[in-house]
C-alpha cells in the first residue's frame, strides 16, 4: 500500500492535538488580582537566584518550570481553602512567574563581557580595548576587579540597557497586538498550537475541588526525583566548593569527555557524554522521529564521516592527537563545519519557504471558499482591545527612538539606510510573515540566516562596535500566539499589559541585585561554576573570531568560510529533503537527520533514553493521551526539586561569604 503524503501543516497540527483543549471561550475577565501578583513575585523571586546559579553550575536553569510550580501551589492552596482559582488568574500567574524567574537572565551579558574583556583571546585579537563603554566598563575598572554590578562604572551599560528594555517593551506590545488583530480577527487564522499553552491553566482551574488530584501526585513524584538528582548533580559540588578549594563532583559537570579515548579509531571524532540526565524529560515530550534520527546521524558523523571521509581527504587538517572535545570541535568547525552549517542554514530557509508559502496560499483559498468572506477588525466585547492607530503610533515612537539612539549615540558612522531598512521594511514584513505561519502552522518555518554578517559586509563597515549593537531586525510574529492564548483563556488584554508594566520595575531591580551577589560568591567562571568554566573559554575564542571577521578583509574567520563547503551543506540538505519528500516521509525525519549531521551523539544520549522510555514503556502503561497529560506536570515537579536544591546552595554560599573569620 502506497504511503500517503502528509503536509507539514497537517503533521505538526496532529502533534499539537495531543495537548489540545476543546474550543475557546468568549467571556473575558481580568486575570490580575493582588493574590496573583504577590504569588508570582514570591515564587519567581524565590527561584530566581537558584535558576541563575544552576545555569552557571550545570547549564540548566529550570526557569521554565517555575510558572508551573506557582500554578500547582496556587491551585492546591485554593482547593484546601475551599475556593476556586479562575483560569484567567492561573494563566496570568504563569506569565508573571515566568517573567520573574527569567528576569535575572537579562543581565547575563554584563557578567560575560566583564569576563571576556580580560581574556587572552580578547587581548590576542586586539579587541579588549575596543569594547564600547555602553557594553562594559574598561578592563581595569574597579567594578570588574571587585566583581560588583552595584558600582558607578556600570552606569552607562545599565542605563542603555534600561532604555532599550523600555523601548523594546513598547514595540513588542504594540506590534504584536497589531499583527494579532490582522491575523486572528481579520484573517481568522486558527493558531493550532495556542491551545497547548491554554490547556494547562484551563485544566488546572477545573481541579480546585475538594478531592485529591492526580496532578499533585505526579508533581510530588517529579519533585522528589528532582530533589534527589539535584543533590547528586548540583548540591554536592556546590556545597563542597564552598568548603574546599576544588569541589567534589559525583558526576562530572557538564559531561564526561571520551574524545581522547576514541581518537585511535576515530580521529577528528567527538564523543562527550552529557551527565545532565534531567534532559530525559525533554526526550519524553519531543517527537520520537526527531530524537532517534538526530542521534543516528550524529553517530554516523563522528565515527564515519569525520574520521573516514573528511579526515582521510585532509579536509579536517588542523586536528592533532590529545585534543579534548572543545579543541576538536573548534578546529573541525574552522576546517569544515562552520561553512557546511552556513549552507545548511540557507537550505532550511529555502525548505521553509517552499513548504510554507504554498500552505499559506492553500489555507487562504480554503478559508475563502468556506466562509465566503474574511473576518472583521471589530473586536469582541469585553476583550480589552485598543485602537489600532494608537498601537501604530506607539510602535513608530519606540522604533524611531531606538534607531535614533543607535545612530546618534552608539555607531554614528554606520550607514543610516541599513538601520532604516531593517527597522521599517524588513522588520514589519518579516514579522507579518512569521505571524501568518504561526497562525496556520504554530511554528516559524524559516528565517534568513546570517543576515547581520551579510549586512556588515555590504556596508563595508570595519569597526568592532557594530558587533555589539542591537540592530532593529526584530520579529514580533511569534508574540501573536500569546494574544491568542489570552483570548482562549478569557483573559482581558488590559489586565495582561497592566501586569507587565507593574512587575517590570521590580524585576529590573531585583535581577541586578541577585546577579551582583552571585558574582560575589566566586569569580565567573571558576571551579565554583563548572559549566561556565568548561565552555566560556571556547565561547571567548569564537566571539573573538567573529568580532574580528571583517577586519582588513583578512580575518581567520573569513578564511575559514569556504564557498565549496557552503555549497555542499546547501545542496546536500536540499537533496535530503527532496529524497524524503519523494519517499513521502514526515518532515520530522528531515529536521532530525539534518539537525544531527555534525552533532555530538554523547550530548544526545539523555534525551534518547527519555524518548525510548517514553515511547516503549510509559505510553504502553498509561496510554498516549494520559502520558502527554502527565509530562508537563512531571517536568515541572522535577525542575522544582532541582530548583530548590539550587536555591538552598545559593543561600548557603551567600551565608558562607558573609561570615568573617577573625584570628584570636
Amino acid at each position: 500500500m502506497a504511503r500517503e503524503r502528509v503536509s507539514q501543516a497537517d503533521e505538526w497540527q496532529a502533534w499539537a492535538q495531543r495537548y489540545d483543549i476543546d474550543g475557546g471561550i468568549r467571556t473575558f475577565e481580568s486575570g490580575l488580582t493582588l493574590k496573583v501578583f504577590l504569588g508570582a513575585l514570591f515564587v519567581g523571586l524565590l527561584m530566581m537566584p537558584g535558576s541563575i546559579y544552576l545555569s552557571y553550575v550545570s547549564g540548566q536553569s529550570g526557569a521554565g518550570a517555575a510558572p508551573w510550580v506557582a500554578v500547582i501551589l496556587f491551585t492546591e492552596l485554593a482547593r484546601r481553602s475551599f475556593t476556586t482559582a479562575r483560569r484567567q488568574e492561573l494563566y496570568m500567574l504563569l506569565g508573571l512567574t515566568g517573567a520573574a524567574v527569567g528576569a535575572g537572565t537579562q543581565y547575563r551579558g554584563f557578567i560575560w563581557y566583564a569576563y571576556f574583556i580580560n581574556t587572552p583571546q580578547a587581548e590576542s585579537y586586539e579587541i579588549a580595548d575596543k569594547i564600547p563603554y555602553w557594553i562594559a566598563p574598561a578592563r581595569d575598572s574597579i567594578a570588574i576587579a571587585e566583581r560588583s554590578l552595584l558600582h558607578w562604572d556600570w552606569t552607562w551599560p545599565i542605563a542603555f540597557f534600561l532604555i532599550f528594555k523600555l523601548l523594546g517593551t513598547i514595540r513588542g506590545i504594540s506590534a504584536g497586538y497589531i499583527l494579532f488583530r490582522l491575523t486572528a480577527d481579520l484573517e481568522r487564522l486558527p493558531y493550532p498550537l495556542a491551545p497547548i499553552d491554554a490547556q494547562g491553566a484551563t485544566a488546572l482551574a477545573e481541579t480546585t475541588g475538594r478531592t485529591e488530584t492526580w496532578r499533585w501526585r505526579v508533581f510530588s513524584i517529579g519533585s522528589m526525583a528532582g530533589l534527589i538528582w539535584g543533590f547528586i548533580y548540583v548540591g554536592v559540588p556546590s556545597l563542597t566548593g564552598v568548603m574546599m578549594t576544588k569541589p567534589i563532583e559525583i558526576l562530572k559537570i557538564p559531561f564526561i569527555d571520551f574524545t581522547p579515548s576514541i581518537e585511535g579509531f576515530a580521529p577528528t571524532g567527538v564523543f562527550a557524554l552529557s551527565t545532565d540526565f534531567g534532559q530525559m524529560l525533554v526526550g519524553f515530550v519531543m517527537p520520537f522521529p526527531i530524537i532517534i534520527s538526530e542521534f543516528i546521524t550524529a553517530l554516523l558523523s563522528q565515527f564515519i564521516l569525520n574520521p573516514q571521509i573528511l579526515y582521510r581527504n585532509e579536509i579536517l587538517h588542523q586536528w592533532k592527537p590529545g585534543l579534548d572535545v572543545r579543541g576538536v570541535g573548534l578546529f573541525n568547525g574552522l576546517d569544515f563545519w562552520i561553512s557546511y552549517g552556513m549552507g545548511k542554514s540557507f537550505s532550511f530557509a529555502v525548505v521553509g519557504m517552499a513548504a510554507s508559502i504554498p500552505m499559506l496560499i492553500k489555507f487562504r483559498k480554503s478559508q475563502s471558499q468556506k466562509t465566503g468572506q474574511r473576518g472583521s477588525l471589530r473586536p469582541p466585547p469585553g476583550r480589552g482591545d485598543f485602537p489600532i492607530w494608537l498601537m501604530g503610533i506607539l510602535w513608530l515612537f519606540g522604533m524611531g527612538t531606538f534607531v535614533w539612539l543607535v545612530h546618534k549615540k552608539m555607531v554614528p558612522n554606520f550607514p543610516l539606510p541599513f538601520l532604516l531598512g531593517f527597522a521599517f521594511l524588513y522588520t514589519p514584513l518579516n514579522s507579518y510573515i512569521t505571524a501568518r505561519t504561526f497562525g496556520i502552522l504554530g511554528r516559524d518555518l524559516f528565517e534568513i540566516p546570517y543576515i547581520h554578517e551579510t549586512t556588515f559586509i555590504l556596508s563595508r563597515y570595519e569597526e568592532i562596535d557594530i558587533w555589539f549593537v542591537p540592530l532593529p531586525d526584530e520579529d514580533y510574529g511569534r508574540g501573536t500566539q500569546g494574544w491568542r492564548v489570552l483570548e482562549l483563556t478569557g483573559t482581558t488584554f488590559t489586565s495582561n499589559i497592566a501586569a507587565q508594566l507593574l512587575i517590570m520595575p521590580i524585576l529590573l531591580v531585583s535581577g541586578i541585585v541577585v546577579y551582583h551577589f552571585i558574582w560575589k560568591i566566586a569569580p565567573i567562571p571558576s571551579s565554583q561554576y563548572p559549566f561556565v568554566q568548561t565552555w566560556w573559554p571556547i565561547h571567548a575564542t569564537n566571539e573573538a573570531l567573529w568580532k574580528t571577521s571583517l577586519r582588513d578583509g583578512n580575518s581567520q574567520m573569513l578564511q575559514a568560510i569556504r564557498g565549496e563547503y557552503v555549497a555542499a551543506g546547501f545542496s546536500s540538505t536540499l537533496a535530503l529533503y527532496g529524497l524524503l519528500w519523494v519517499w513521502k516521509m514526515p518532515s520530522m525525519w528531515f529536521y532530525g537527520i539534518a539537525g544531527g549531521i555534525g552533532g555530538d551523539p554523547g550530548m544526545m544520549i539523555p534525551r534518547l533514553l527519555g524518548a525510548v522510555i517514553g515511547r516503549f514503556y510509559m505510553i504502553k502503561r498509561f496510554g498516549l493521551k494520559r502520558w502527554f497529560m502527565f509530562n508537563p506536570v512531571l517536568a515541572a515537579g522535577f525542575a522544582c526539586g532541582v530548583g530548590l536544591i539550587g536555591m538552598g546552595t545559593v543561600a548557603i554560599a551567600l551565608v558562607s561569604k558573609a561570615v568573617i573569620v577573625k584570628p584570636f
